[in-house]
């Protein structure tokens, strides 16, 4: 798997003869802003979008590298702001139905239908955001994100395997159930479904003879009970050392399954059925394979395609169906924490640990993206995903979710082919390459038409104003700054050692603490305060703003502090300095 965004055209885009190298907060850049796809700048990212798309079906081949000819798909963006007011939960789709498709079918007597919106595809490995999703919410919190499995799951403990047993025994009083939601268990990636025993050709593959292996691998019609199954997975070998390494697993996601079933007191399909497919009115979403297939893209066979395949255990790891319609839903919901609190989900939305790849971290469960080639000029941006692709020894599906908290905004790709398990790397490079390019843009159009301009005091006596202005480097920026008639500027100038006032950066990022009003809304930003002629961290790569935070202080409240008051419209009417202790209107 590689990285989205491989083209240079962000890059492009914020590169300039700024000398200057900001340091911003983590976060967005700029205030939240309404997606608007007939907006310019959107609108053109979208019609190119779609050209490319068009080109990439017909010629199997594009910039970021060839697709198989073969390879049906559905493709949504969503975002948390309804923008224009669309009627489908998502601003843009593309569907592709491969003549591969339509070949096996017509052989098999068998009419597909084209692809649209509601498509039921297999998903896969995407199962783990909703299991994890279930567990948060059956929670409300995320404290048992520290608790050892063995709290909830005792039945793990072998108490037949000596202590000092490391290589031959997972360690599970070790182990926390946030490391089984972060792929930092160690413990084995697959239970049954990766086993090759059962192949009669692995003889002559190199493998050993067949041997009496039986594993209670608790199918669709087997009697297999959960103590069985657990008893038997504490027997297992661990990968690597408990917190010591990613190492992508399903089988965490089987066991976070039985302690969402203990917390609910009910099966797992039931809790998912209930408390997020029924909430949020996911019509075409199921824990396995629907009872009415009719909407399903089933290549080849239910059998040969992975449709019917079926474990018992593995409902919480690779077992759900789902739309892109109904997925656009859910991906929403997660950006607008529509079942959880806005502070569980800043929660849920953060790296675990690193990768080999600095450019990736993992999270619970997503694989994070760092796009940081903008750096300094331009916004470092995250995207956080679940790729699925089990191999076509289980599946001929794949699957991408990506969400870009920073922006709103998210994709979801689902597709089957006929041969073999899609790679959709290129799909969601080509995404990144048009969406996030012009969000950027569009963001930055958005926060210069509603927050800069100058403001003042009513009171003409108090003689305070500020003057707010935008540039192409990442926030808003003060430029004058009057108190009281004094120039407030030299004294934070003063505050922060930079010698001459002029050389002061006094740039505004958001905080995200957002409330809504009758009139509007009220949001919070802090100021960055930086000597413009000195290299950012004395030439080093490092960003260290969030020190200085909250430094300075008048009377309980940050020099850095401002709060803007919104109208209904995103306009900015007002900006309130609480430690100067003054509110300033913004003038017309």
């Amino acid at each position: 798997m590689v990285p989205i965004l491989r083209a240079s055209s962000l890059f492009l885009f914020f590169s300039s003869a700024w000398s200057f190298t900001p340091c911003p907060l983590l976060g967005p850049s700029f205030p939240p802003f309404t997606l608007d796809p007939s907006d310019k700048v959107v609108g053109s990212a979208l019609k190119n979008l779609t050209a490319r798309f068009d080109n990439l079906t017909k010629s199997s081949t594009g910039s970021h590298g060839d697709i198989s000819p073969k390879t049906t798909f559905s493709i949504a963006l969503f975002s948390s702001d309804d923008g224009s007011a669309e009627d489908k939960p998502f601003f843009w789709d593309y569907h592709h139905t491969a003549p591969a498709l339509k070949e096996k079918s017509s052989s098999s007597n068998k009419v597909v239908r084209n692809t649209t919106d509601d498509s039921i595809y297999r998903i896969g490995g995407l199962t783990h955001v909703f299991t994890l999703w279930s567990l948060l919410n059956q929670t409300a919190d995320q404290h048992i994100f520290d608790d050892p499995v063995s709290k909830h799951l005792p039945e793990l403990v072998n108490k037949d395997s000596a202590k000092d047993d490391v290589i031959g025994h997972v360690q599970w009083e070790d182990i926390t159930v946030g490391q089984l939601a972060s792929h930092m268990a160690g413990v084995a990636r697959d239970y049954c479904s990766s086993d090759l025993t059962s192949q009669k050709n692995a003889p002559k593959a190199g493998l050993p003879p067949r041997q009496a292996y039986s594993l209670p691998c608790c199918g669709e019609n087997s009697k297999c009970s959960t103590s069985d199954f657990l008893k038997h997975i504490s027997g297992r070998m661990p990968v690597v050392a408990p917190g010591a390494s990613p190492s992508y697993s399903n089988l965490a996601f089987q066991l976070l399954g039985y302690i969402v079933e203990k917390q609910a007191k009910k099966p797992f399909n039931e809790v998912l059925e209930a408390d997020i497919f029924k909430a949020l009115k996911l019509h075409e979403t199921s824990v396995f394979a629907p009872k009415d297939s009719s909407k399903g893209i089933i290549p080849v066979s239910k059998e040969a395609s992975g449709w019917s395949t079926r474990f018992g255990g593995d409902e919480a790891s690779i077992s759900m169906f789902s739309s892109v319609k109904d997925m656009a839903i859910a991906g929403k919901a997660i950006l607008n924490s529509e079942l959880l609190s806005q502070t569980q989900t800043n929660r849920w939305l953060k790296p675990a640990t690193f990768t080999s790849n600095p450019a990736n971290t993992v999270g619970y469960p997503w694989v994070i993206y760092t796009d940081s080639r903008a750096y300094p000029q331009g916004p470092i941006i995250n995207t956080y995903t679940v790729l699925s692709n089990e191999g076509d020894h289980e599946s001929l599906y794949s699957s991408y979710l990506g969400l870009v908290p920073d922006y709103g905004v998210g994709f979801i790709i689902l597709s089957a082919d006929t041969k073999k398990p899609a790679d959709l790397n290129a799909h969601a490079d080509i995404i990144g390459d048009e969406l996030l390019e012009a969000l950027i843009k569009s963001s930055l159009l958005q926060a210069t038409e509603n927050f800069r301009g100058g403001y003042a005091a009513s009171n003409k006596h108090l003689n305070s104003s500020i003057s707010v202005k935008s540039d192409k480097l990442p926030g808003l920026f003060v430029e004058d700054i009057i108190s009281n008639g004094t120039n407030f500027r030299d004294t934070l100038a003063q505050l922060t050692g930079v010698k001459k006032s002029k050389d002061l950066s006094i740039r505004l990022y958001p905080t995200q603490l957002v409330e809504k009003t009758t009139k509007g809304s009220k949001q919070a930003f802090r100021a960055v305060l930086q000597d413009k002629t000195e290299s950012a961290d004395g030439g080093t790569p490092t960003c260290v703003s969030w020190l200085d935070l909250d430094k300075f202080q008048y009377a309980g409240r940050g020099l850095d502090e401002f709060i803007f008051t919104l109208d209904k419209t995103g306009h900015a009417v007002s900006v309130e300095i609480p430690a100067l202790q003054v509110i300033l209107d913004k003038k017309k």
